[in-house]
């Protein structure tokens, strides 16, 4: 069963992508489900059956087995590695997180190739919030004058972390929010138990969390625990072991999230975020809103730290000794 949000944005992408040759920048709040949508729609432009995507024709044979020479995917290893894509890593590497600029030098040849295919020939670059400035130069080169041929398509939700140079060059496509009622009726369609949990703790996007609950539900066990901890100041002095294995990035996220919606528990207001917990934290409505604001302002001072090989375990201790002032 296809996202209804997602059908209502196909027609616009399709629509676009035959007006123009420009570079498409498609953005949201759901990068997984952004990129399954360009994914399918690339899947029928190159298929050289009847009725695209075929899935038997020589061209949907070589697409599906990441190797369509007309296609190629811009994206962290570690993202590739993920999506299953055969990729080499190097046994003490680390896979990347990030789109790095030699993985746009990489692609030098390709931009220069004529179509093998006798059509277009296509990058996806996914996520494009994974470049970082240099690597968002080295493509703006080609973007800017791109051979005749090449079309960029560029997934991703942080649409102010892409350089207003590269903005400019392209049409936009914005696929919004979808109701949390109807995401909710999604992820229980495709058979995600307790979906209204799950969806929070993916921040709200349905196909992060259809895959936390389908792939590796350990890691929705792992927020809530999280969660938990934090929602309970008997335990704040005793971060739980094994939680810090959600990721800085999302350890940080939920943190956040998490205090706003304790903000909200103390001025008997409706929780945003987890309204789930709402009965684990009356506590907070003996803590003043200044106590909250230190707190909310001394984690987005620390959100960079998610960008740094630094130590899991210190990051999330880092965060309850900030939850443990709020009852001091």
């Amino acid at each position: 069963m296809s996202a209804p949000w997602l059908d209502r944005s196909r027609l616009q992408l399709e629509q676009l992508m035959q007006a123009t040759t420009a570079p498409i920048l498609v953005h949201g709040h759901q990068p997984k489900g952004l990129y399954q949508l360009v994914n399918e729609h690339l899947a029928a432009t190159l298929c050289e059956g009847s009725t695209p995507p075929c899935g038997t024709c020589p061209a949907c044979h070589m697409r599906l087995s990441n190797n369509h020479p007309d296609l190629r995917y811009l994206m962290p290893l570690a993202i590739a590695l993920e999506m299953g894509f055969p990729v080499e890593v190097k046994a003490s590497a680390k896979p990347s997180q990030d789109i790095r600029i030699d993985d746009v030098r990489d692609l030098q040849n390709f931009f220069t190739l004529a179509s093998s295919r006798g059509g277009s020939r296509y990058v996806l670059v996914y996520p494009f919030d994974a470049m970082n400035t240099n690597t968002a130069n080295a493509l703006l080169k080609t973007l800017e004058e791109p051979p005749p041929g090449l079309r960029f398509v560029l997934v991703g939700s942080r649409i102010d972390q892409v350089l207003p140079t590269i903005r400019s060059r392209c049409q936009q496509v914005f696929v919004p929010m979808p109701e949390i009622t109807e995401c909710i009726a999604w992820l229980e369609s495709q058979g995600v138990k307790q979906a209204d949990l799950a969806l929070s703790m993916a921040m709200n996007d349905p196909f992060e969390a259809q895959h936390l609950a389908m792939n590796v539900p350990e890691q929705l066990e792992l927020r809530r625990k999280l969660l938990d901890w934090l929602a309970n100041p008997d335990q704040h002095f005793n971060a739980p072991s094994g939680v810090e294995k959600v990721g800085l990035v999302v350890l940080f996220e939920l943190a956040l999230r998490l205090c706003s919606d304790c903000v909200s528990a103390a001025n008997s207001l409706p929780l945003q975020s987890f309204p789930w917990l709402a009965p684990k934290l009356l506590w907070t409505k003996s803590i003043g809103l200044k106590k909250f604001s230190h707190v909310y302002q001394a984690l987005q001072r620390e959100v960079y730290l998610a960008q740094h090989p630094i130590n899991p375990r210190l990051a999330l201790e880092f965060v309850g000794q900030q939850w443990q002032t709020l009852c001091k």
